[in-house]
């Protein structure tokens, strides 16, 4: 994409003037405003879904997203040879600093905004339920402790992972218990028909700090769920990157001032909170394909992913 082309630029009605390219997009002028254009590797489908959940977001009073910008043609995309373009409103804000506090603060009460106006979405899938996901990685666990032990010689890694995988799924089941004491099916039941979006990628990427409100993009992974998925998602990326930590209980708070959580919503957070998704993110990364030997990446990234988990851990329970 060195050059934008003119049937891109005429598409979306861009001015010939204060094209700025930058890495994977551009930065344009059209006739109503600031735009980013780029190519997109997404399906049709996937753009289509996201920009009618976009507008329905808008129409129902949280503006505040990436919309797709409309071609000549009222389609939120074109198509240039092999290549498919969007573009979107460039709010001029940046990914969110979870180092300051002000913009934390103010991520969590925009995502309560933003799930009052997340409902009544159609055609969207939802998420498998979390009881299931949760047996699912005890059994995954479980596999990959038999993995780590059939060698003659075991890894690096298959040692660091015999060694923490006890107290692994003594927290899944922990948070299995949790979740068992919720009314989950009855919430999950009521968001599915209620038609509750769940983002599902809130990165720092994905969180920019405006002046008056945190931008929310790319809904790619947007499923139906249970909506405090979300901010467990949240709490969770933030602890495990930010040296200047909020209670959980305040978070929680400017959350529900907002957006009001029924009363065992807080045992469905925590059950999310202390559950070890990270632990078992890696671990299935790297028993999901047969190694002759261990990139040394892989064991650093465990050690410092289990020094960072003991931080995290006293930060989630000890509140």
């Amino acid at each position: 994409m060195d050059k934008l082309s003119p049937a891109v630029m005429d598409a979306f009605r861009i001015y010939n003037r204060g094209i700025k390219k930058e890495k994977g997009h551009y930065l344009c002028t059209a006739e109503d405003g600031p735009i980013k254009v780029h190519i997109t590797y997404e399906s049709i489908e996937a753009i289509r879904m996201q920009h009618v959940i976009k507008e329905q977001l808008a129409e129902s009073g949280f503006p505040w997203t990436d919309r797709y910008k409309l071609t000549r043609a009222a389609k939120p995309y074109i198509i240039i040879g092999r290549e498919t373009y969007v573009a979107t409103d460039y709010p001029g804000a940046s990914e969110t600093d979870f180092e300051n506090e002000a913009q934390v603060l103010q991520a969590v009460r925009s995502l309560a905004f933003f799930h009052n106006a997340a409902k009544g979405v159609k055609g969207i899938a939802a998420s498998s339920p979390l009881p299931d996901i949760f047996i699912r990685q005890i059994f995954e666990l479980s596999q990959a402790g038999k993995q780590a032990r059939k060698g003659s010689r075991m890894s690096d890694f298959d040692v660091l992972f015999i060694k923490h995988a006890p107290k692994a799924r003594e927290i899944m089941e922990d948070a299995v218990a949790r979740l068992a004491k919720t009314d989950y099916a009855g919430h999950y039941t009521n968001a599915i028909q209620k038609g509750r979006l769940c983002h599902n990628l809130l990165k720092e990427e994905n969180l920019l700090a405006g002046d008056e409100s945190t931008y929310i993009i790319n809904f790619s992974g947007a499923t139906i769920d249970l909506q405090i998925n979300d901010l467990a998602a949240l709490i969770r990326r933030y602890a495990l990157r930010s040296s200047r930590l909020i209670p959980v209980s305040r978070l929680i708070e400017e959350y529900a001032a907002i957006h009001p959580l029924p009363q065992d919503s807080t045992d469905i957070l925590y059950a999310q909170l202390i559950f070890p998704w990270s632990f078992m993110k890696l671990t299935t990364q790297y028993y999901s394909k047969k190694r002759n030997w261990t990139p040394n990446g892989l064991i650093n990234r465990m050690e410092t992913l289990l020094a960072e988990l003991e931080s995290y851990e006293k930060y989630i329970l000890f509140q």
